[in-house]
């Protein structure tokens, strides 16, 4: 879990002037034109003066040049001086690898300019495309049209204009075809009327020239060591020295993978591969087996005949042969029409002898004539004539593991492993959901299970956790402590069991809670129990802090919900605390461990390190703000914000409004600006706590934040951009002003976007997944920044459930249990995404689906929609289980309630606005013609107060009519 506190937008206020200016501060002179903002457009100065003025919308940034837009125009100016060596007048300006060449385009055509001589190309191409060659030659530029030319991007031109074709292609050594990570180099073919040129890509050298040919591209297809031509208006191929591998007789050539060409004449298809026909074109089709480059096929009528290569054999089979893996295929014999199985460039491996065949998809089967079944081998196995018969199967969980039944007689069958159980009367084979293993009860009540990969699970599986003590895993039921020494065990059965190697503890995981043991076997936790809590989705189940000879963690006793601080040290568990927690949460800043403690009332303990204990140093703060790059902490008192050292020192006495982390480009150090309480201005101040600069700006940013472009430019960047009322400028790290100018020289135009359903769309979003900023339930429920998402799940799950909000978890599972809404489960310790559909589908029917069953419970989850969409190792990296069962719970909320008269908008105002009710009012606002949520800094004070005003009221107004259409759509 996360505790953070409430972040507040820095905003800037600024007085309207008459004309831009530069002011008389510590002025720098900046090793490269830096930009500024004058009435939200862009300009650029060299730290004394404006080399232009502020007419630019936007700009992007390379080593010398910088590409700057106006009006959708775009142009180019020298980096270093602000001269322009282009005006904006074209549609689209490219300077590939940030060197010489300025790839230009106005319409339908490209032109480029020298940008050392800043010289125009006179010629007009219909195309130019960059392509990068290798690290030690760069990237050329291949301009097209009646006239093509090839140009280095440092200028140097490779191949002078001519009339014709140009084209890049790539090409493999002949003997890597076959290989998928082949290096694959670049050349230039040039196609005139008289002869076709290939240049080297580095030199622009001519390799070789073939008359009367042109190229015929290789367009995203298969990796190819030979280029396909046409000449005489026949298709052939010719290698990289220019020599016919295919003479140009055929109607035509397409290349496909693994070196492979077919080959297409007046009569059929034929195959060519490494300087020979394999395939005269004489045959209907032609084909290759991708998994195994050593065989190909041809078909004529009816019969499909595979091909080795290697061996030089040939083996006919009717056509609807199946390829299985190596050079196994599974056919019929032509003659007969029996199935079979053979091995291409080898013998028969199944005779031919068999009238049908079955599946997939769960097993490839062959039959006999007498009805009886054999499953051939999966994958990379060996094929050979079965040596087992059965009459039917079921799957087990999945198409890996099959029960066989011959007759009366039941046996295990795994695509992995072959027949692991031969058939035998009186077997009982099923599959058990809860573990995903199989389970063989044999003929004398044994009872076996075996993964879903075939192998056996021994019944006891011993792992060692410490000298003295090992794990036993008892399938279906769980894991227990066991005596090394006595073989005997010295506890229940846990979910799991392991050894946290910080601490040297033994942690037993028990559903919400878990138990501590010394290595030696002592449980620590006996009326008091270790707490489940952790610091982030990749850590451990549950945090233990170890501080000197001790470990901390948090506490809890049986049946309740509060936590305290507890300690475990010499053998014996110490309560430390009151039990007056909620949450909890770990901090490392600068090699020191914070705990951070969440008490009932949402006020909040910082525990840190003092000698050899964790001690509360601050009680009941309100808020608490660290960032990974930042080796102080920010805590908000009843008082207001200060800095704290990484050992909880106060180091600021000011008792701000706000504070925020402003790091420097290259984010190892940074400065703290402060917003003062009585005026609500800025000023920077050191991370020591020392006041650099008075609170007189209106905002403070990182120059990266203002101007996105810059990030690549960090050693020479000005670190921060100021705003005051009358003025844009720079500030250094120390707090000097570096330039300055005026920052609107007119009153900015505001308006707004319609405050309607369909134009709306921000509304929808927050409707979906916050609906608590702008709806009353008419029941307190609530989703507060900070603390354990579970815990704030059940609190509304519990005044759904007519429960007390602070009822704990147990305690709502074990009413949705009695009302059964959800199953009985000894051996939960998570909601699931079935009970969550279950009491979506109770909220939805007002009855309990306990006579549905798993699928259809999904099935309904479905189509209801409510199915959260999980995708990437990214999500599952950040997902938040109840988060998403809190989205389920409001929307079928909402269904519910929809049409009763419960359901009623807040009424906003503007001072108390939540960040997220902010940012949706925001979408709406437009200045000077530009959405205000992406302008680079902020509107000014008194010109955001007027306009946030004018959007609250418009909101309320059509809040009502906005619910009642979403309400519609649900």
């Amino acid at each position: 879990m996360n505790i953070k506190t409430k972040t507040i937008s820095l905003v800037t206020a600024v007085v309207l002037g008459t004309s831009a200016w530069t002011s008389s501060v510590h002025a720098a002179t900046f090793s490269q034109i830096q930009p500024y903002l004058t009435d939200y457009k862009i300009g650029f100065t060299d730290g004394n003066k404006l080399v232009t003025q502020a007419i630019y919308d936007d700009f992007e940034l390379f080593s010398k040049d910088m590409i700057v837009t106006k009006g959708g125009k775009k142009g180019i100016l020298d980096a270093r001086t602000g001269k322009e060596i282009t005006p904006a007048i074209w549609d689209n300006i490219d300077i590939p690898d940030a060197k010489n060449i300025a790839i230009v385009q106005k319409g339908g055509w490209f032109q480029y300019i020298d940008l050392k001589t800043h010289k125009l190309s006179t010629m007009k191409f219909a195309g130019a495309h960059p392509y990068y060659l290798a690290p030690e030659q760069g990237t050329a530029i291949m301009l097209l049209g009646k006239s093509s030319m090839l140009i280095h991007t440092d200028g140097k031109v490779l191949i002078p204009p001519f009339a014709g074709k140009l084209s890049m292609v790539e090409l493999v050594a002949p003997d890597q075809t076959e290989n998928k990570e082949a290096e694959k180099k670049r050349y230039f073919v040039a196609t005139t009327p008289k002869e076709l040129i290939m240049y080297d890509p580095a030199s622009g050298k001519k390799l070789f020239a073939l008359a009367k040919a042109e190229l015929i591209p290789n367009e995203g297809g298969s990796d190819t060591a030979y280029l396909k031509v046409r000449s005489g208006g026949k298709e052939g191929l010719i290698d990289r020295n220019g020599k016919y591998v295919l003479e140009p007789k055929y109607n035509a050539i397409y290349i496909w993978n693994n070196g492979y060409f077919q080959v297409i004449g007046p009569k059929g298809q034929g195959l060519w591969k490494d300087g020979r026909i394999l395939a005269e074109p004489i045959y209907k089709e032609v084909g290759f087996e991708h998994n195994n480059p050593d065989m190909y096929c041809t078909v004529s009528g009816d019969v499909i005949t595979y091909h080795s290569r290697s061996k030089g054999t040939s083996h006919p089979l009717k056509k609807g042969a199946q390829f299985l893996h190596g050079s196994y295929v599974l056919g019929q014999d032509p003659k007969t029409n029996l199935y079979g199985v053979l091995q291409v460039g080898g013998e028969t491996v199944i005779p031919f002898a068999y009238p049908r065949v079955e599946g997939p998809p769960a097993a490839r089967l062959l039959v006999r004539s007498d009805g009886k079944k054999a499953i051939l081998p999966a994958w990379g196995k060996e094929v050979k004539e079965p040596d087992f018969w059965f009459d039917s199967y079921v799957t087990l969980g999945s198409y890996s593991m099959l029960s066989i039944k011959d007759g009366n007689k039941i046996g295990l069958y795994s695509e992995d492993e072959g027949l692991v159980l031969s058939p035998v009367e009186n077997r009982i084979i099923r599959h058990e959901e809860v573990t995903g293993e199989v389970l063989v009860t044999e003929p004398g009540g044994k009872v076996l299970r075996y993964s879903i990969g075939g192998k056996q699970i021994e019944a006891v599986n011993p792992n060692p956790l410490s000298d003295d003590l090992m794990t036993a895993y008892q399938p279906g039921k769980g894991v227990m402590i066991v005596d090394r020494k006595t073989n005997q065990p010295i506890s229940k059965l846990y979910q799991s069991v392991y050894m946290d190697s910080d601490t040297n503890l033994i942690v037993a995981m028990d559903h919400d809670w878990a138990d501590l043991y010394t290595p030696e076997g002592k449980l620590l936790t006996t009326e008091i129990k270790v707490a489940v809590w952790k610091s982030g989705n990749d850590g451990p189940p549950l945090t233990l802090i170890k501080v000197a000879d001790s470990v901390y963690t948090m506490g809890v006793r049986a049946g309740n919900t509060e936590m305290a601080m507890i300690k475990a040290d010499g053998g014996q568990l110490q309560v430390v605390s009151d039990f007056v927690y909620r949450d909890a949460d770990e901090a490392m800043v600068q090699n020191q461990k914070i705990a951070v403690t969440a008490r009932l009332d949402g006020t909040l303990d910082v525990w840190v390190q003092e000698g050899n204990q964790l001690t509360n140093k601050l009680t009941s703060v309100k808020g608490f703000h660290r960032e990974s790059d930042f080796d102080r902490v920010l805590i908000q008192s009843s008082t207001g914000w200060d800095v704290y050292s990484p050992q909880l020192l106060r180091l600021s006495t000011g008792d701000y409004q706000s504070m925020k982390y402003l790091p420097l480009p290259d984010r190892k150090t940074g400065v703290i600006a402060y917003q003062d309480k009585k005026t609500g201005l800025y000023g920077l101040m050191s991370l020591e706590g020392k006041v650099l600069t008075a609170a007189k700006y209106e905002a403070i940013l990182p120059t990266n934040k203002v101007f996105s472009q810059m990030w690549s430019k960090a050693d020479d960047q000005t670190p921060y951009v100021f705003t005051t009322k009358d003025q844009f400028g720079y500030l250094s790290q120390g707090g000097q002003e570096l330039f300055a100018t005026r920052f609107l020289t007119k009153k900015p135009v505001v308006s707004y976007s319609p405050i309607t359903f369909q134009a709306f769309s921000a509304y929808s979003d927050v409707m979906r997944y916050r609906p608590l900023e702008l709806i009353d339930f008419g029941k307190p429920y609530s989703w507060p920044a900070g603390g354990n998402s579970e815990s704030k799940f059940f609190a509304n799950l519990a005044l759904y459930l007519n429960l007390p909000k602070d009822a704990g978890k147990q305690a709502v599972l074990s009413d949705l249990v009695s009302k059964g809404i959800i199953k009985a489960d000894e051996n939960r310790s998570v909601m699931s995404d079935e009970d969550m559909f279950r009491v979506a589908y109770f909220m939805a029917t007002g009855k309990t689906s306990q006579a549905m069953k798993t699928p259809q419970v999904m099935e309904w989850a479905q189509k209801r929609g409510i199915v959260p969409v999980r995708e990437g190792m990214s999500y599952y990296m950040t997902m938040d289980l109840y988060t998403e069962y809190q989205h389920i719970l409001m929307t079928e909320l909402m269904r519910s309630l929809k049409g009763k008269k419960v359901l009623k908008p807040k009424t906003l105002t503007t001072a108390s606005l939540s960040d997220a009710q902010q940012q949706i009012l925001t979408t709406t606002l437009i200045v000077n013609g530009k959405p205000a949520n992406q302008l680079s800094v902020p509107l000014p004070q008194a010109e955001w107060q007027k306009a946030i005003q004018g959007l609250v009221n418009q909101y309320n107004k059509q809040a009502a009519q906005l619910l009642a259409a979403y309400e519609a759509k649900l």
